[in-house]
């Protein structure tokens, strides 16, 4: 490593430091981390910035900006809101039904939605939820925020980290739900049990509770929009039937970004509101964040990191998937999980020779980590944040007592799991 790439290297530790303490805007660090990236190439090595900027994943980007939009619109539609409500006026009255019923389908939207939106959308809702029927909130936001972070891990949209690493290590996306999508089953098998066990006593309605009050709800009131509710229910089909018949991330760049532009055409006059709103600090992130690992990648820095660990883990698929698991599952869960992505996926591409399991365990690294603290990534402050602002704050203690055993065990599992299937690829 030359002394160009051993800065840039220290500029990425310093704003991975910088965003950790939370003092300075994520997307402002990393935007500024870009630019300082850039003006060490320039006089390093006389790169010019647009070619410097021409190196990063746009196509990951526009990927990102598109779905942004197609949930901004279904969410403003009320679409899933209103598809909760009717699940959850048939639970019987009963606080356990209701529970499982908001946890199946965090599960199911988990698979279309980024953790973050996820509970943006149901955050709230659940809140209300309980509220109407004296329940307490807190258990199932928690249990949210662990299940919408699982279950993401089988799908290309399921994540930002998925789509970084999809498109970085060229997996295949048909191979990455048969594998992936039984192991968030099993691990939503795993959790259910225990997280009913542990909050049995919690899960129960004042007696002075009025259930009348959820079945005086109409459904059809949650429809903000019927034409973007329509509009959600066949972009959304028109995404889940294109991404399965092209699995190329081209393809699904531009079957997103056509879906996305067709919703703001049909929006009309709401479109220009829509954008304004649109989160463009993810967005914003994600260049700055790209931006750093293309100058990474320019002075040989990337290279020479995949080299080293590959030379240490060889040719031993099981060290690697232990290595994609547990390092960014773990040992990294309190750093945002797109960074992680980001300088890992490269490593992913490298030991994707050895056994295509192995690239596929960072996804299931990078998802699983992020939720056994509070602070260890936005939609566990979601939560945190909606319980402050009804005078029933989650405490870091109450968090972690249930995130972290059931994290490490889902790390546990993965491991095995991933294992087993690896080792069933040795065999073909």
């Amino acid at each position: 490593m030359d002394l160009a790439g051993g800065i840039i290297l220290l500029i990425l530790i310093g704003t991975l430091v910088v965003i950790l303490s939370e003092r300075i805007n994520e997307t402002a660090a990393a935007l500024f981390g870009m630019s300082l990236a850039g003006a060490v190439l320039y006089i390093a090595y006389g790169f010019e910035f647009k070619e410097f900027v021409l190196m990063m994943q746009w196509d990951t980007i526009l990927f990102v900006t598109a779905m942004l939009i197609v949930v901004a619109i279904a969410a403003s539609s009320g679409m899933f809101q209103y598809i909760a409500l009717v699940l959850i006026r048939r639970t019987g009255r009963n606080p356990r039904n209701i529970f499982l019923t908001f946890m199946s389908f965090v599960f199911i939207i988990s698979m279309f939605l980024d953790p973050l939106p996820t509970m943006l959308v149901m955050g709230a809702f659940t809140v209300q939820v309980c509220k109407t029927l004296d329940i307490d909130f807190r258990p199932i936001l928690i249990s949210e925020v662990i299940v919408a972070n699982f279950a993401s891990i089988s799908s290309l949209v399921g994540s930002v980290p998925n789509l970084v690493i999809v498109v970085w290590a060229e997996i295949d996306v048909g191979l990455m739900f048969l594998v992936l999508f039984p192991l968030s089953l099993l691990l939503f098998a795993i959790s259910i049990p225990l997280l009913l066990r542990h909050y049995s006593g919690r899960l129960q309605s004042e007696d002075t509770s009025d259930w009348n009050l959820l079945y005086m709800i109409k459904p059809s009131v949650m429809i903000k929009s019927k034409r973007d509710f329509y509009l959600s229910i066949i972009a959304m089909a028109i995404l889940i039937l294109g991404f399965t018949i092209g699995a190329l991330r081209v393809e699904a760049s531009l079957i997103a970004m056509m879906v996305a532009s067709g919703m703001l055409v049909f929006s009309h006059e709401r479109a220009k509101d829509l954008i304004r709103h649109l989160s463009w600090d993810t967005i914003f992130f994600l260049v700055g964040l790209f931006g750093i690992v293309a100058a990474l990648e320019h002075a040989n820095v990337i290279a020479e990191f995949v080299n080293g660990v590959t030379s240490l883990i060889g040719n031993n698929a099981f060290l690697g998937i232990s290595f994609m698991i547990w390092i960014p599952g773990f040992v990294l869960s309190i750093i945002d999980n797109i960074p992680i992505a980001a300088l890992l996926a490269p490593l992913g591409q490298s030991l994707g020779s050895i056994n295509p399991i192995v690239p596929l365990a960072l996804i299931v690294g990078t998802n699983v980590g992020g939720y056994m603290i509070p602070f260890g990534d936005a939609p566990n402050m979601i939560a945190v944040g909606l319980a402050a602002e009804e005078g029933k704050p989650i405490k870091f203690i109450e968090f972690t007592k249930v995130a972290l055993p059931l994290g490490l065990i889902h790390l546990v599992v993965s491991t095995v799991y991933s294992f087993i299937v690896a080792g069933l690829f040795t065999l073909l």
